[in-house]
């Protein structure tokens, strides 16, 4: 696999922000290390295992990189707690889409600004009670209401757009979805 592969899945995953200045360039240099190595050490926290940490972007990194990808929705990521999507009336949480909360480590990678989830997951009751959407994308662990600290939300939203499937533009969050096509509301 290539390196800028490997980057593009630790961005996917939150460790871009230790790929330094140059970002997916490529480039196997002290930076990609850095990077691959403190997955590697959260890798091993997250799911129980003990992979080498030794910061090279061998198979066993690849297949790692793919494992956890493959369990966003379940394990969260770097800087997404899974527990942060839980319905803020209920406390319930199912598996959340995996594409969702890999396109919110995009975002918190492009703005290099803390995410803040408002709103993940929703009961069809809890959807009720704040006037959700009959057919929410919350409903289905496929959406996420979201400030970026010290981000205009017409900002978030410019970005949003073009990036994920559903977006909705509110005075103080934006809101985000991957229902497989687009909207904008």
């Amino acid at each position: 696999m290539s390196i800028k592969k490997v980057q593009t899945k630790l961005v996917k995953l939150g460790f871009g922000n230790l790929l330094g200045k140059s970002g997916i360039d490529g480039i196997n240099g002290k930076d990609t290390t850095k990077s691959v190595r403190m997955f590697q050490l959260e890798y091993n926290k997250k799911f129980g295992k003990n992979i080498l940490v030794d910061g090279i972007a061998g198979k066993q990194v690849n297949k790692s990189l793919d494992i956890w990808l493959r369990n966003l929705g379940t394990k969260g990521s770097r800087n997404f707690n899974i527990n942060e999507f839980r319905c803020k009336g209920t406390g319930k949480l199912i598996k959340m889409d995996n594409k969702l909360i890999y396109k919110l480590e995009e975002l918190r990678y492009y703005f290099n600004k803390p995410v803040i989830i408002n709103s993940g997951y929703r009961t069809p009751q809890h959807n009720r009670n704040v006037g959700g959407a009959k057919n929410s994308q919350h409903l289905y662990g496929r959406a996420a209401d979201v400030v970026v600290k010290g981000v205009n939300p017409s900002k978030v939203y410019n970005y949003a757009v073009k990036h994920f499937d559903g977006v909705g533009k509110y005075n103080t969050f934006t809101h985000v979805d991957t229902r497989g096509y687009k909207a904008r509301f």
